[in-house]
Formats: structure tokens, C-alpha cells, sequence
């Protein structure tokens, strides 16, 4: 069985403190649209993984990681007010992050919504319902135009919900989407001009393998009508990628799966297999922690390779070749190039790898 998590930012829990660039002073305050910018000294523009660390009981931080180990960030955002079990109700917990085709988008305190660019410039994307007694999870569509939100308002019983698309800059062409009956869904990604949403249920949220939080698989919905279009329906490990998913399946093999449903399995999967991640291009799926090790299996001839000691590391994809590894053996985390076998230290502290920029599916 799954290990579970009650809140989906104590898996940051065991980094320790780690401060970083607050994105509130000057020129970083809230705002409609894209207006406030402020740039920064020019960083690489290739793709880049998203570290999420917790830096205080009330604030964490986010930080992109390139292949050559440059990093932008941290950057310090607030924790939401919002308390999980308010009245007695077991109460979802959505994630705070959503990567289009070139920005990382994450959400400060209950409502803000800041973003940053992979040079580094950061600004203000407008803001989503959220306080004491409600939040929202966010996807914003690959080319910054839109925004999905999903909201659950404890303020009344049952817990009212709501699931709409908008115009990023100002809200225009609101569509209110159906909320499904009898479970809980939260916006992710686009799949092109599709919405995708993680599907599960209040007491199955935030669970460690996956940084969505969820283990009952993604929807894919028509974002003007909410009809569904198709699903990927495992035990999802590691970030969402234009390839799928990595899923862990119980007993079975270490499997992938991609949009149209196409699963491929690892002939003979260790049972100690605990987290996975597939690489962007689909042709590579890392895995712990079998022996201890981290290990790389190649989905197209069925091989698998040992990319070191490892210990419950959390690791996820820059691009087709470089993973980004953070575990306890290291003091920092690590970009390793899989096929040349070499890696380098990445300019940061310990995290939980939770998304790639670019982030579309």
C-alpha cells in the first residue's frame, strides 16, 4: 500500500529550512494580468525541473533547475491560511504550481497567483478564489492564455465546489464547468487544447509517489464543455509528460501509459519499487529504490541500468536525458546526464522535484 500524506507540502517537511527570494517586495505585489514583471540577470531558456522546498511552518519556495545545474530561484511564496480538517471534514489539499510552455506559475498565500519565467523575469497573474475556509488548484494552458480552477469552500455543508476556465488577464470567456458527481477533481495540465484533471477523493489526497496527489489517475475534459474525453486510469508516479505517465500498479509490473491509453510493462519489476518518473519523451522511466539503488529502465528494449546509491530520493525529468535528483545522500541535489553516465551538483538545497517547465502534457 501507498504511503499517504495529510497535507501536500509536509513531503517538503524533511528538507529543513532553506530561505530563499521573497516574491513580495517591490514591483512582486498582486495585480491583474501579466503588467508587473521584474526581470532578472538572463538564465539558460532550455527546459528546466521544478524544485518545491518548504522553507518555514508558513512559506515555501520554488526554484527551476537546469541541465547545467544554473538554477533560478528559490523563490519564497506564503503557505495557503486555509486549515485542511476545518469542522470536522475531510478536506482536499490542491496542489500550488502549474507550468505552461514557458513559465512556472504557483500560488502565494490563499489567492495570488505569481509566475516565473525560465530567464528568470517574475510578475503577477492575476488571483483565484481561496481564504480561511477555501482554496483552489490552478493549470494554466501551454500558451498562457488560460486558466483552469478547481474550488472546494468549507463554509458550507457539504463542501460547495466549482470547476471553470477563463481568460488568464482579466477573466474573460468564463465557462463554468459540471463538478462530477461522488468524487473530487483539481486542474493539472493541458493536453493540448484539453483539459487534464487529477481525479480522487478527500481521504486519498497527497500521496508521496505522486506530486498532483492523487493514485486514481487523470481525466481528459473538454474545457468549453467538461465532456470527458478520455482518462489515464493507474497509480500514477512522477509528473505528468506529453508521453503519460509512469504508474505504479500494486504487485504488477512497473508499467507506463500514455493519453490514449497504451500501456507498456517492465517484464520483471523489483517489489521494492516505491516512486517512479517517466522521462518527457517516453523512452525512459527512473525508479527507486530496489537494493537500494536508483535505476533507469529503457522502455524500448526493456533494459535496466543502476544509476547509483540512492535512498528514497525525490527525482524527476530536465529533458529526455538529465534527471534531477534530491535524496539524503547528498547535500545537494544532483543533475545526472543517464546517458553519459556523469552528473554535477545542482546551486540549491534538498526538494521535492514536482513539475518540468515546459509543462504542457
Amino acid at each position: 500500500m501507498r504511503v499517504l500524506c495529510v497535507v501536500f507540502l509536509t513531503v517538503a517537511a524533511a528538507c529543513g529550512p532553506f530561505g530563499g527570494v521573497s516574491d513580495r517586495g517591490p514591483g512582486g505585489g498582486a495585480g491583474a494580468g501579466h503588467a508587473r514583471a521584474t526581470p532578472t540577470p538572463v538564465r539558460p531558456a532550455g527546459p528546466a525541473a521544478v524544485l518545491l522546498q518548504l522553507v518555514s511552518p508558513g512559506s515555501y519556495a520554488v526554484s527551476l533547475v537546469f541541465d547545467d545545474g544554473q538554477v533560478v530561484g528559490p523563490i519564497t511564496a506564503r503557505l495557503r491560511s486555509f486549515a485542511p480538517a476545518l469542522g470536522g471534514a475531510a478536506s482536499v489539499t490542491l496542489p500550488v504550481f502549474s507550468a505552461s510552455g514557458s513559465r512556472l506559475y504557483y500560488l502565494d498565500g490563499d489567492d495570488t497567483v505569481r509566475y516565473v519565467d525560465r530567464d528568470g523575469t517574475r510578475g503577477s497573474a492575476g488571483h483565484v478564489p481561496g481564504g480561511p475556509h477555501a482554496q483552489a488548484g490552478f493549470a494554466v494552458s501551454p500558451d498562457d492564455l488560460r486558466i483552469a480552477v478547481a474550488t472546494v469552500d468549507y463554509s458550507s455543508s457539504p463542501p460547495a465546489t466549482r470547476l471553470y476556465v477563463e481568460g488568464v488577464a482579466g477573466g474573460a470567456n468564463h465557462v463554468e464547468l459540471p463538478f462530477p458527481v461522488g468524487a473530487d477533481v483539481w486542474p493539472v495540465g493541458w493536453h493540448g487544447a484539453q483539459l487534464v484533471v487529477a481525479v480522487g477523493s478527500a481521504p486519498t489526497q497527497s500521496v508521496a509517489g505522486n506530486p498532483y496527489g492523487t493514485f486514481a489517475g487523470y481525466q481528459v475534459i473538454d474545457a468549453t464543455s467538461g465532456a470527458r474525453l478520455g482518462a489515464v486510469a493507474c497509480d500514477p508516479a512522477g509528473t505528468l509528460t506529453p508521453a503519460g505517465t509512469a504508474c505504479l500498479v500494486g504487485g504488477s509490473p512497473l508499467q507506463v501509459e500514455d493519453f490514449s491509453g497504451r500501456t507498456r510493462s517492465l517484464a520483471s519489476t523489483p517489489a521494492t519499487v516505491v516512486s517512479a518518473a517517466e522521462a518527457p519523451d517516453g523512452a525512459r522511466v527512473a525508479f527507486c529504490c530496489s537494493d537500494g539503488l536508483l535505476q533507469v529502465w529503457d522502455v524500448a528494449d526493456g533494459s535496466v541500468a543502476s544509476l547509483g546509491p540512492a535512498d528514497s530520493p525525490d527525482f524527476g525529468w530536465i529533458d529526455a536525458t538529465h534527471l534531477l535528483i534530491s535524496d539524503r545522500l547528498a547535500d545537494h541535489p544532483r543533475v545526472m546526464d543517464v546517458a553519459a553516465g556523469t552528473s554535477l551538483p545542482a546551486a540549491t538545497g534538498p526538494g521535492r522535484v514536482v513539475a518540468r517547465v515546459p509543462g504542457g502534457f
